[in-house]
């Protein structure tokens, strides 16, 4: 093996390392998304399914006002509010009437699946 060979192992070797640890770190940006937020005091929930993940953070205040505790994301109602409402792909195409349909059918369908996990309970 020559000096030129070592060298460029030892190069391919490094870059190799270099490309692993960036990919490390993206990695840890992906697990901790709101790093800034939660040193500023904010809390989150982190939770989801086979094809998706959903994170919900909310500061002192919010959690301040919410009278139920027995749940862990504070207001949770004001927060699925927040992620069903305007969220009609096709808003524009959409009247008002059809628009509230289609979040009646996914509130329809989540009461369909509490009164279901419910039912495994007893």
């Amino acid at each position: 093996m020559t000096q030129t060979t070592i060298t460029k192992c030892g190069a391919d070797r490094w870059m190799d390392e270099q490309i692993f640890e960036e990919d490390v770190r993206a990695v840890l940006t992906m697990m901790r998304p709101n790093r800034r937020e939660r040193m500023l005091g904010w809390n989150e929930y982190r939770t989801g399914g086979t094809h998706f993940r959903t994170t919900v953070s909310w500061d002192q205040q919010f959690e301040d006002s919410d009278a139920c505790r027995a749940l862990t994301v504070p207001n949770l109602a004001d927060v699925m509010e927040t992620l069903l409402m305007g969220n009609a792909r096709t808003e524009a195409e959409l009247s008002p009437a059809d628009e509230f349909r289609h979040y009646r059918a996914v509130l329809l369908e989540l009461m369909r699946r509490v009164d279901e996990a419910e039912a495994t309970q007893k």
